[in-house]
């Protein structure tokens, strides 16, 4: 990530020896891009992992929803993560119901 001051138009974060930010909250930010990246990945993987299931299950003649196993996970997200896990999973399994 590149942050030219645009009085001088130069790179206020690069040290240009290395290539490397010399600013340690932009090197953090990049690790939080990097891991946003991965969430990102992660849910839509997710995500065809469910609409796989949801079709075998209706295939089956079964519902394309089991709120049970939602409630599972809203739970567990909630035991691992607080008041925020369940509005974590919440977003998650609506992104992933299809």
């Amino acid at each position: 990530m590149t942050i030219i001051d645009p009085a001088t138009k130069r790179d206020l974060g690069t040290n240009t020896a290395t290539g490397r930010s010399d600013d340690p909250i932009l090197d953090l930010r990049e690790r939080i891009d990097g891991l946003d990246a991965e969430i990102v990945r992660l849910v839509n993987e997710r995500a065809t992992l469910s609409a796989l299931v949801q079709r075998r299950r209706m295939t089956a003649g079964g519902v394309r929803l089991e709120l049970s196993r939602e409630r599972e996970i809203m739970a567990r997200y909630g035991a691992d993560l607080g008041p925020s896990g369940t509005a974590i999973a919440d977003a998650i399994l609506r992104a992933c119901r299809g």
